[in-house]
């Protein structure tokens, strides 16, 4: 408990960490429960250009910058109060002369044998040397990212210049030249290349001129899934997952059909043994919490992900934090520009949205593409249509199953489906569902996980139901979309996917779609 972790000294007793105060050649410093100094150590002080008596009776926080003066009160004191204890806290202190001095600051708590609060005892260590250095490491790496940009851009330019002013000598020499029309053919591809180059590098600086249109991304992935599937191997496999009452997104097509092409080109390239492809849709909602434990350039709101996976060999760690460099590539040369994920990740942010890689040796990868939902009733936003799904649902009769191995999981799906009109059953696996089909039991609608303990997974259990139910539908959901990515080949006309979590009114909405 926090509670002991400080022993109690007496009333009227020795402070043992006095000579600490006096003599150490450390910076700490105490407060009481309202954040005023109680003392602080010679050397503490002298380092902020004061002196004891100059600081002790003030707050603590006076002596912080704005910045952290909010962090203080706002989230690091409210949480040493309840926990006892801070851990290497970031603050940038203000010294006398009005310096900042940047340090890392650890504390814990001291309470009385009755358990109250006493006073804390901080320490700081000075923390300029480490700023300093990752600053110059960033600084290098960004410089060398810009060299390499540098570098590419004018490779490309000369290379493209090179074809042009080659041509346009041709010409000038012999303006009759039987060849002139294939050195103007070659100069106007040179001159599309070098606009494309363009318009990517605007892009990867989130300078491009967009031209943004109320998009359902459900239409450009199935357009795009079914024009890739012509010119896909065959050893390869692309299934698409929508999520139904998806929101709109205000982007521009054109670009965002450019980024689905680049992933979904780096994808086919991962698995050149052969594989699958998954792309999804689905409706989230990004909150303070979320952005803040990742560190997110992004407002918090609803969203509409698009997540692209593969099956391939996945992204080695050294290289992970280098795919949306231009002209970074591990393609063979001549195969690759490496421009491809820089334009994605300037086209994303540009859009007001984010892009996060996740990606496993051996199992693969996963794009997730985040975009700024808008215009909530145009492609149906699924809270609206809660009173009307309630109010218009089938008929008792329509039994659904219910298919999910984590309890509390399985006793809200249960409830929603019950509120919303529809007679349940439940079975806690695959193999528990089965035994009940094999009681005679025929539900309309199985709604299952798809990973489960047990012998029968979702996929199987889909399948065998099948063969005992006739005009069977399905609704998969998982909170995984590679799961989806491995099992979909089981998901026939009329099934579903559903992300967890799982929102009430989309489940109801699903279930209502599957039955019609």
């Amino acid at each position: 408990m926090a509670k002991n972790i400080l022993r109690y000294w007496g009333e009227g007793a020795d402070d043992p960490f006095a000579p600490l105060f006096d003599l150490a050649p450390i910076s700490i410093h105490s407060i009481d429960r309202d954040g005023t100094l109680i003392d602080v150590s010679a050397f503490w002080a002298e380092k902020l250009g004061y002196t004891r008596a100059e600081m002790i009776g003030r707050k603590s926080t006076d002596f912080l910058t704005e910045d952290s003066r909010v962090d203080a009160l706002e989230r690091h004191l409210p949480q040493f109060f309840e926990t006892g204890k801070i851990d290497s806290a970031e603050y940038d202190f203000v010294q006398k002369n009005g310096d900042v001095l940047p340090v890392l600051l650890s504390a814990i708590a001291q309470y009385n044998p009755d358990g109250a609060f006493m006073r804390s005892l901080a320490i700081m260590f000075d923390n300029s040397e480490n700023k300093l250095l990752w600053a110059e490491l960033n600084h290098n790496r960004r410089m060398k990212s810009l060299g390499q940009l540098v570098a590419g851009v004018a490779h490309d330019f000369n290379n493209i210049l090179t074809v042009i002013k080659g041509n346009t000598e041709f010409l000038r020499d012999d303006p009759d030249d039987e060849n002139r029309l294939e050195f103007l053919r070659d100069t106007w591809r040179s001159a599309e290349r070098g606009a494309s180059l363009t318009k990517m590098l605007l892009s990867y600086g989130q300078r491009s001129h967009l031209q943004p249109k109320l998009t359902n991304l459900n239409d450009v992935v199935c357009e795009m899934a079914h024009m890739i599937r012509r010119v896909l191997p065959n050893k390869l496999d692309i299934s698409v997952v929508t999520a139904s009452g998806l929101w709109g997104v205000n982007v521009d097509p054109h670009l965002l059909e450019t980024s689905l092409t680049n992933i979904l080109n780096n994808a086919r390239d991962a698995m050149p043994l052969g594989g699958k492809i998954t792309v999804e849709t689905c409706n989230v909602r990004i909150s303070e919490d979320y952005i803040a434990s990742r560190d997110e350039d992004i407002l918090p709101g609803r969203y509409v992900m698009l997540a692209i996976s593969d099956t391939g060999e996945g992204i080695a760690p050294d290289v992970l934090d280098r795919v949306f460099e231009p002209y970074f590539t591990t393609k063979p040369f001549g195969q690759g520009s490496g421009l491809g994920l820089s334009m994605v990740f300037g086209f994303v942010k540009q859009s007001g949205g984010t892009i996060r890689v996740y990606t496993e040796a051996g199992f693969g990868t996963t794009f997730k593409l985040y975009f700024p939902a808008v215009h909530f009733d145009t492609f149906s936003d699924p809270d609206d249509e809660t009173d009307e799904l309630t109010r218009s649902v089938p008929s008792p009769l329509a039994q659904v199953l219910i298919v999910e191995d984590e309890s509390d999981v399985r006793r809200v799906l249960v409830s929603q489906e019950k509120n919303g009109g529809f007679t349940v059953s439940q079975a806690k696996d695959g193999d528990d569902a089965f035994t009940l089909l094999n009681t005679g039991y025929r539900p309309k609608l199985i709604v299952t996980d798809i990973i489960m303990p047990g012998a029968l997974q979702g996929p199987e259990l889909a399948e065998r139901a099948r063969n005992l139910i006739e005009d069977l539908k399905v609704i998969f959901v998982s909170g995984l979309p590679q799961e989806a990515a491995i099992n979909s080949s089981a998901m026939q006309l009329g099934d579903m996917f559903i992300p967890k979590p799982i929102d009430r009114a989309l489940l109801l909405k699903g279930i209502k779609k599957a039955l019609a």
